[in-house]
């Protein structure tokens, strides 16, 4: 049996309700699903998922006390699983309808212990932005590829439970708890992979392409990958006092602004509008030393793929 398990807070209940039942439909049919509600407060969704439960009993809901956050909730979601292999979900994602079934299939063929998938980049309206169309496979060269950054994304992970357990969960530093818990897995001597098929629909907010703590994200990501180039798991504590060094107005919000360019790039090469994306190019190659490092980082782990 597999767990699947999710953490809501405040998604738009109808975007939520998409993720569910993109769950519940999946043609893999032997799995528990465990969501945590962060929000005790967030009646629409407390009703929501009431209904899930007692219309679907491989639905398992529970409500945190208070608003404890990501990490902690999706470590109680852990410890309640009963299925040997657990899958993530996102609340304002879509998996699409093989994914389970592919993911196992992949995981069992070739004695993984955590795999990953494609995704495919929707906007808040379900419009396609762009699709990512290939990631590294190669467990050998996974473990190369992290030295320059997350190459499964988080959405759409299969883990097998033991691996969880070993690591004791995610640990709680900002921003990158799930590259994190990759580099310790990867150094602990797991087999990673990737499925190089889309397994998920990644909705991409307004808000999460122009959010605050972007720089900050990029700088824990920095730390704790010259850490595992040393073979050296990161210190929590040393990540956040690096970032609380380098986190400062100015190159934040440069960052900030060549994000935003970026995202619109990729927007004007998946509507051909040629002109735009060449205007944006120029633009984002003067606007943050630190975001073409992140541009260098991400070339860097594509020649891994």
């Amino acid at each position: 049996m597999i767990s699947v398990i999710m953490s809501t807070y405040k998604e738009d209940v109808d975007i939520l309700r998409l993720a569910i039942e993109s769950i519940l439909n999946q043609t893999f049919r032997d799995f528990e699903f465990i969501i945590i509600l962060d929000n005790p407060k967030n009646k629409e969704h407390l009703q929501c998922l009431l209904q899930y439960e007692k219309e679907d009993c491989r639905v398992h809901f529970y409500v945190n006390a208070e608003n404890k956050g990501l990490v902690a909730s999706l470590n109680k979601a852990l410890s309640l699983c009963k299925g040997d292999i657990i899958a993530r979900m996102d609340a304002d994602d879509i998996a699409l309808p093989n994914r389970l079934e592919m993911e196992y299939d992949y995981m069992i063929s070739n004695d993984l212990d955590m795999v990953g998938g494609l995704m495919v980049m929707i906007d808040e309206k379900g419009n396609t932005i762009y699709s990512i169309s290939k990631v590294p496979a190669n467990p050998n060269k996974i473990k190369k590829a992290l030295q320059f950054g997350q190459c499964l994304a988080h959405p759409t992970w299969m883990v097998k439970k033991k691996v969880y357990d070993h690591l004791n969960g995610y640990r709680n530093i900002p921003l990158c708890e799930d590259y994190d818990f990759t580099l310790r897995a990867a150094l602990n001597g797991y087999k990673l992979s990737n499925v190089n098929q889309p397994v998920l629909k990644y909705r991409m907010s307004k808000n999460s392409i122009s959010r605050s703590n972007l720089y900050a994200q990029y700088l824990y990501m920095k730390y704790i990958t010259k850490q595992y180039r040393c073979g050296i798991i990161a210190d929590v504590d040393q990540a956040k006092q690096y970032v609380k060094q380098c986190d400062k107005e100015g190159p934040s919000k440069r960052y900030l602004q060549a994000n935003v360019r970026f995202n619109a790039a990729l927007q004007n090469m998946t509507d051909k509008r040629w002109l735009q994306f060449l205007k944006n190019g120029i633009c984002l190659t003067f606007s943050s030393v630190n975001y073409l490092n992140k541009l260098y980082r991400f070339i860097r782990l594509s020649l891994y793929s």
